[in-house]
């Protein structure tokens, strides 16, 4: 798993390595489908075209700036049957936005 060079969303490189080992120790979770439904329920969207690709972004989740997922809501109910297609002409071009840079290594929240 690692940041996007411009910090404003993440990927999964190695999927059976991130299940096995990363997944038991932070999440609930015990398969990716599942850990990607939560990033789902709580508002993240997944990229699907350009270098990102495949990473998920949401607009408080920022490298460096932990404190602005107090924000993040869990959506309670979420289905309606069917998958939303994807608009890649609507997904952001984050390249073309300023880098989001850690403030510090010392997170006091």
């Amino acid at each position: 798993v690692s940041w996007s060079p411009h910090g404003r969303c993440f990927a999964v490189h190695n999927a059976p390595e991130f299940v096995q080992s990363v997944m038991p120790h932070w999440f609930r979770q015990t398969k990716l489908t599942s850990f990607q439904r939560q990033l789902n329920l709580y508002g993240f969207c997944r990229l699907t075209k350009g270098r990102d690709s495949g990473a998920y972004y949401h607009e408080l989740f920022l490298r460096g700036k932990p404190y602005l997922c107090r924000a993040m809501r869990r959506t309670k109910v979420k289905g309606t049957g069917y998958k939303a297609s994807s608009s890649p002409n609507s997904e952001p071009d984050f390249y073309k936005m300023p880098p989001v840079y850690p403030v510090s290594t010392d997170y006091r929240w």
